[in-house]
């Protein structure tokens, strides 16, 4: 209702034949407080609509399955599966509502600003058997799923691992083609475990070359290095496209080999450690779990719901937590972490709030409403900060809360709001 509208609606009141004075007093009084209500009302509705928590509609975790040879090779029965149970899994992930989701998702959910289904799964195929291409990618193109494939590239060029056929280049080239399989690097020639190969003597953990030539940690560095580096290029000459992410044979790091996969300059790479992975956790050390003939469709189904609810209930106990007021003139947040509420001894370092635009569905960094160190003192444990909205563009905007804490860690929470 307009204020000249208002206003001629009074003056009928008063007018109105039969009414007294103080009847009409009354009425005036009633009507304008309804009518300050009626705004009052309508401004937090305002408020409450353009506030949406975009961590409710995400993922609370992702578990990434983990296959390697496909059929029935006695020579590495441990890790076959068949194409029927393979199918089974497949049909048993779309059955009970997960998505299986590409390795860009996965990389930018970890990262702490990429929006996926609530029940997200990834698939990953390590060593580059030539199954993979007859029984594994016709299934994956039958199903509509995707998943990224690790090849051992000197496999792949002698043609056999362990008496089992390899993939050959053509076939690689023709699933990275379709988008269906994407390529990452599981080395050149560094798949390979020491003392006749025992637990513990990894290659990429292990001072000495596939020879029995000692190596320093910074000649072991240079050599991974080397070995990973040779990968990469060869994978690119024959798929055209650079890998872009890696998988450490058998699962296993140390801080040397760490050095060299950072200093390669992947995007994200993998160990074999079980679990399930968190909004915002990084793109190091991904955790995956094996699936082969062992596992029945049911039994990667109560694994996957396992992990769902642990992911959940992790969610729910994060440490950090957030205020969001967001008006049409401004957005007012506030951070801090629970802990710090109950502790003496702080567990925050910083708070950062960065400021995001949507641009073609992707969001896009702006700027940032700043950086605050967190002191030791009651009055500076809840970081805050306010941002004046009044001459944005309009459109879709998310602001990202980062929260450092002393042990290395952060927590990571979203808002989005429109203009």
């Amino acid at each position: 209702m307009s204020l000249y509208s208002f206003r001629i609606y009074l003056y009928g009141l008063y007018f109105e034949k039969g009414t007294n004075i103080m009847q009409c007093v009354r009425k005036v009084f009633f009507y304008m407080a309804a009518l300050f209500f009626f705004v009052a009302i309508s401004d937090q509705a305002l408020a409450a609509k353009s506030t949406n928590f975009y961590e409710y509609s995400n993922a609370k975790g992702v578990t990434v399955i983990n296959y390697h040879s496909f059929g029935d090779y006695k020579e590495i029965a441990n890790i076959n599966i068949t194409a029927k149970l393979f199918r089974e899994q497949l049909q048993m992930l779309k059955d009970s509502g997960y998505t299986t989701i590409t390795e860009a998702q996965l990389i930018a959910y970890l990262q702490g600003h990429g929006r996926i289904p609530e029940k997200s799964v990834f698939l990953t195929i390590d060593d580059g058997y030539e199954s993979v291409y007859t029984i594994a990618y016709p299934i994956l193109k039958e199903m509509g799923m995707q998943a990224t494939l690790f090849v051992i590239v000197n496999d792949v060029e002698t043609g056999l691992r362990k008496g089992v056929p390899m993939l050959n280049w053509q076939q690689i080239k023709e699933m990275s083609d379709s988008s269906i399989i994407q390529i990452g690097n599981h080395t050149y020639d560094l798949h390979w475990r020491g003392k006749n190969d025992a637990p513990k003597h990894e290659a990429m953990i292990l001072n000495q070359t596939k020879e029995g030539k000692s190596l320093t940690n910074d000649e072991r560095r240079r050599y991974i290095l080397e070995d990973v580096t040779k990968a990469h290029q060869l994978i690119e000459k024959h798929t055209g496209k650079a890998p872009t992410s890696f998988a450490y044979p058998y699962g296993v790091y140390d801080r040397v080999a760490e050095q060299a996969i950072k200093a390669a300059g992947y995007q994200i790479d993998y160990s074999t450690q079980g679990g399930f992975n968190m909004f915002g956790d990084g793109t190091v050390h991904i955790k995956r779990i094996d699936s082969s003939n062992r596992v029945s469709a049911q039994d990667l189904k109560r694994i996957l719901e396992k992990y769902q609810k642990q992911a959940e209930q992790h969610y729910k106990n994060r440490d950090i937590q957030v205020e969001a007021q967001v008006t049409a003139d401004k957005v007012a947040l506030k951070a801090w972490l629970k802990s710090d509420m109950k502790n003496s001894t702080l567990q925050a370092q910083e708070t950062r709030f960065e400021l995001y635009k949507m641009v073609k569905g992707e969001r896009q960094l702006q700027r940032n409403f700043g950086s605050y160190l967190v002191k030791a003192s009651n009055n500076t444990r809840v970081m805050s900060t306010e941002e004046n909205v009044t001459n944005y563009e309009a459109g879709g905007y998310s602001v990202k809360i980062i929260m450092l804490k002393q042990n290395g860690s952060k927590e990571v929470f979203w808002i989005n709001f429109n203009r």
